[in-house]
């Protein structure tokens, strides 16, 4: 089984998880607040459906799909194990934060700042998750078209952090702002 397969399966698992997981945690909540418009969470769910339409399907006929990564088996499996990784990384995220989590940047009932497991060090662990697992796509599809989908992703996840940043100030004040210093925001070193 190729590198590409085995990505689009890994991806396919992950979604059908993470929605399942969502459908439950948010039939148990109550929102409080919200720091996100309908419109702003349904631009960013459409940019994450192209970055996956545009790295997944294949233009054959169009210059995206053009390799600028070697495609060999070492590459690719190099490109799933950071995939997988990633993705597992993110699942862990969710699962710390229990019933603390919301798709949309919203303050759910008996919402508390969680700062252990992968928020110790990475403020928004998920979306280094989902961002990294990009990546780890990217590499193992090698294309242009991948490329793309990464950085769209990238772009995407760096606007929703500083939207969800200036509302978790506001709704945790100091608390969120002494976080800020001791944690990085996606990638620790970089950003």
């Amino acid at each position: 089984m190729s590198g590409v397969t085995i990505a689009i399966y890994i991806w396919s698992a992950f979604w059908i998880y993470w929605i399942l997981s969502a459908i439950n945690t948010r039939s148990k909540v109550k929102k409080e607040s919200s720091g996100q418009k309908e419109t702003q969470r349904a631009i960013h769910l459409t940019f994450v459906v192209i970055a996956f339409i545009i790295t997944f399907f294949q233009f054959r006929n169009i210059f995206l799909w053009n390799e600028i990564i070697p495609h060999t088996p070492p590459v690719e499996y190099i490109g799933v194990i950071i995939l997988v990784l990633s993705l597992l990384f993110a699942i862990w995220a969710r699962v710390v934060l229990g019933k603390n989590w919301s798709g949309a940047i919203q303050k759910v009932e008996g919402q508390r700042l969680v700062c252990n497991g992968p928020y110790k060090y990475i403020r928004n662990p998920i979306y280094t998750g989902i961002v990294c697992g990009f990546f780890g796509t990217f590499i193992t599809f090698g294309t242009i078209a991948s490329l793309v989908g990464f950085i769209i992703i990238l772009f995407i996840y760096i606007i929703k952090i500083s939207k969800e940043q200036k509302f978790l100030i506001e709704e945790f004040g100091e608390e969120y702002k002494k976080y800020i210093t001791k944690s990085w925001a996606l990638i620790p070193f970089v950003f």
